[in-house]
């Protein structure tokens, strides 16, 4: 698989576009302005505690205050909180809609090879990308033993999936380096004072190569320091890894529109996705959870239902993990497959959905198939899904996605014309399309003649105006 990093710079956002095999297949965008919280950590001060939502409420420095539950408090610090203490915490999920960040005390620090767990002492464990048990034992053990005599605190590991191809000394210096950064964060959080930011992740683009190992065949930008900074980067971090890194100097046409990232955006924006087979799958994200919908569209090729069933369902496997990559779509997710009888079809179907994720970097759990045939599974929610950070609700219908009928409108009118009687004369402002059924209104309700109509181009349809003139 050949993958490209597409990295565009602007005054107060960043966009990054990962190309794999020259698909779109995830979009990350970075606020300048606004520090991403996530994998952030602070020492913070607590607030207060509920009992019903048995968590902290934690102030870390930021604009709401924190939600730090107590399952994600070390044994040892639950026993001693209370209100005015202070705790080091890490978010886990930065602020999303009207809730603040959620907070862990069970701090992670990633880095390229290993994830160090500094509170989980003794505990070792491994990506679920590796299937294969004797992959798994032979890779874990190789580890344990590199690290057993630099690991004299007992520190926690998780072995990432970018670890089967490092050398010894790659996981060596990896450790070295993790243990080194949590010793300078204990040793800087002693000198603040509560509520303070202790560590701060490192720009996406770092982020981002390091998530992925530089696991890419090119990295393109219009931004030639950070071009410089990457480089410094990878020959301080991957210097066995060859990366072309290509400034991009065209003046006639912008990077962002060069690599159709406009057309990314507006495709994220639309709840449809289409396949090629003229099938298509219809993505609806909810407060509570994700639903994905398969939909056969023009797509009838097969000699019987239950083997077009199965062509369109295999066929939005791969699209379905793109659009989910592409959007960011976290947490519960739901999705509502072509109904198929045979046993087989339905396995190779969760067998293929398996697969497919492996190329995600973001753990994901598939449960399975639900007695009404649809397909549960989650993914780790870290921030606002692309929809949520591309758009902003409609002003007219205030994120609903809906408006009022004319019908409905005409009759709200009738209510308020009724209200306002006695009256010599009325003023009603609407938009021309609802001309027509207005008159025919007013005629019904024998007023015609008292009432003035202005028509006004600029008023929404789903808005109007009456009032007095006498």
């Amino acid at each position: 698989m050949d993958r490209k990093l597409v990295i565009t710079t602007g005054y107060n956002k960043n966009f990054y576009l990962i190309l794999e095999d020259n698909t779109p297949v995830e979009l990350k965008v970075e606020d300048i302005e606004t520090s991403k919280q996530t994998g952030n950590i602070y020492k913070g001060k607590v607030i207060s505690y509920s009992s019903a939502m048995e968590a902290f409420f934690v102030d870390i420095g930021e604009d709401k205050e924190a939600f730090l539950p107590k399952k994600d408090v070390c044994e040892e610090d639950c026993k001693n909180l209370k209100k005015g203490s202070t705790i080091l915490v890490q978010v886990k999920r930065s602020p999303v809609s009207t809730k603040g960040a959620k907070l862990s005390c069970k701090i992670t620090l990633p880095g390229k090879f290993l994830v160090l767990l500094p509170q989980n002492k003794g505990k070792v464990s491994i990506s679920s990308k590796y299937e294969d048990e004797n992959i798994r034992n032979n890779l874990k053990q190789r580890i344990v033993n590199l690290i057993k005599d630099l690991n004299t605190e007992n520190y926690g590991i998780i072995i990432r999936t970018s670890a089967i191809n490092a050398t010894d000394e790659d996981i060596i210096e990896d450790f070295n380096f993790l243990k080194e950064l949590w010793e300078n964060i204990k040793r800087d959080s002693e000198k603040l004072k509560a509520p303070a930011l202790v560590y701060e992740e490192p720009f996406k683009a770092f982020t981002i190569i390091r998530d992925y190992a530089a696991d890419f065949s090119e990295i393109i930008s219009d931004d030639i320091k950070l071009l410089k900074d990457i480089k410094n980067f990878l020959s301080n971090n991957f210097s066995n890894v060859n990366v072309k890194l290509t400034p991009y100097r065209k003046r006639k046409e912008s990077l962002f529109f060069e690599y159709g990232i406009d057309k990314v955006i507006n495709k994220i924006l639309s709840p449809y996705a289409y396949m090629k087979s003229g099938s298509y799958i219809v993505l609806q994200e909810t407060e509570a959870l994700v639903v994905i919908d398969v939909n056969s569209g023009s797509c009838h090729k097969q000699k019987n239902l239950e083997e077009t069933a199965f062509k369109i369902n295999t066929e939005a496997v791969k699209e379905i993990v793109r659009q989910i990559r592409l959007r960011d779509l976290a947490g519960i997710i739901i999705i509502d497959f072509i109904d198929m009888t045979e046993k087989e079809h339905k396995e190779k179907l969760l067998e293929l959905l398996k697969e497919e994720f492996k190329k995600d970097k973001r753990p994901v759990k598939i449960k399975g198939l639900t007695q009404l045939g649809l397909v549960e599974l989650s993914r780790k929610k870290l921030e606002e899904s692309l929809v949520k950070q591309l758009s902003q609700s409609c002003q007219v219908c205030y994120g609903k996605g809906y408006l009022r009928s004319e019908e409905i409108l005409l009759f709200e009118i009738e209510k308020v014309i009724q209200k306002m009687k006695p009256f010599a004369k009325l003023k009603i402002t609407i938009n021309p399309k609802l001309s027509n059924g207005l008159n025919q209104l007013l005629q019904k309700l024998n007023i015609k003649e008292l009432v003035e109509i202005e028509y006004n181009n600029k008023m929404h349809i789903d808005r109007y105006e009456v009032e007095k003139i006498s």
